[in-house]
């Protein structure tokens, strides 16, 4: 359902009437990729102060382009399912609600409305990285109302969570995240869950252990910051600066021009994401620099060359 005020301009009508077909495609894409939206009806309302997502509906401001009608849809539109049905606690995990928004309704975005973007999370990577190298980031457990500043709230709820949700991608590979955001859903609906409850959900579906992801990235304002060291010949050293262990995802370009991937798994994980790479010895967290040689001759190494690791310093991460 779609209420708008006879009042506004002929070219804010027609956008009106343009963007609900799109609105469907939206409901389409969440109950896809999410789980399946119960309910026989939904209304996007004209109204409030800007943009407010309530059970069946969602309040909008009517005065807008077309692009941001969309856009503003699309983000409270999601939160029919991470808001409502799956319902976590708002001021306690406001980070499972805002941020698991903003990542799905980024991904629905890219695709329905063609926008064609490599990482349609970078948005989101830039800001939390701002803020990580800020003296004033306060860690995610942090009580919605107890962030010191507005600004603080904003970056951890929206931009850390959803950078919590991609990068998970990368910890566990993209099709294992998309199980679990389905499985998630299918187990945890109507039930309230916690923060353990998500990540224990995408240890079952990935057969990882993930209970240091949570505990680092949510728990702690601990960064991620790896470094390449060292080249020399064949041999390569690379660094781990910040606090937070991560797998490593590399590309090597040799001097004869060819091009190797390498996967370095973090040994408490217990495991490895799937991958086509070249797969070595596992990292140990407590070891500071970890070294290992190539096949050939090494002309240059790049960490992380999806981009997809919150590493909050790039300019160390090729050499």
């Amino acid at each position: 359902n779609f209420y708008y005020k006879n009042t506004l301009s002929t070219k804010q009508k027609e956008d009106w009437k343009k963007f609900q077909p799109k609105v469907v495609e939206l409901m389409q894409y969440y109950s896809k990729h999410i789980g399946k939206y119960p309910y026989k009806q939904y209304s996007v309302i004209q109204g409030g102060d800007g943009g407010m997502e309530y059970a069946m509906c969602t309040l909008i401001t009517g005065q807008r382009s077309y692009g941001s009608l969309v856009g503003v849809t699309a983000h409270e539109l999601a939160h029919s399912w991470f808001q409502f049905l799956l319902a976590t606690n708002e001021a306690k995990h406001e980070w499972m609600d805002e941020g698991f928004t903003s990542y799905i309704s980024d991904l629905a975005m890219n695709e329905i409305m063609e926008q064609n973007i490599t990482n349609p999370f970078k948005n989101a990577y830039k800001a939390y990285i701002y803020l990580a190298n800020s003296d004033s980031q306060q860690p995610l457990t942090t009580h919605a109302d107890r962030y010191h500043y507005n600004q603080v709230y904003g970056i951890s709820a929206y931009n850390k969570g959803e950078v919590f949700l991609a990068q998970l991608g990368y910890v566990i590979g993209e099709e294992n995240l998309k199980k679990t955001l389905k499985q998630y859903f299918k187990d945890w609906a109507f039930k309230h869950p916690t923060p353990n409850d998500f990540i224990r959900v995408a240890e079952k579906v990935s057969g990882l252990e993930l209970d240091w992801y949570l505990t680092d990235f949510t728990q702690t304002t601990n960064t991620i910051d790896y470094a390449i060291k060292q080249v020399e010949g064949n041999s390569i050293t690379l660094e781990r600066i910040g606090l937070m262990p991560m797998p490593i995802d590399l590309t090597v370009t040799y001097t004869d021009g060819s091009t190797e991937d390498f996967y370095i798994p973090l040994q408490m994980m217990r495991g490895e994401k799937p991958t086509n790479a070249t797969i070595i010895k596992d990292w140990a967290w407590a070891y500071p620099t970890y070294t290992f040689k190539a096949a050939k001759e090494v002309k240059s190494v790049k960490i992380d060359p999806s981009e997809l690791m919150a590493d909050v310093n790039k300019t160390n991460n090729k050499k």
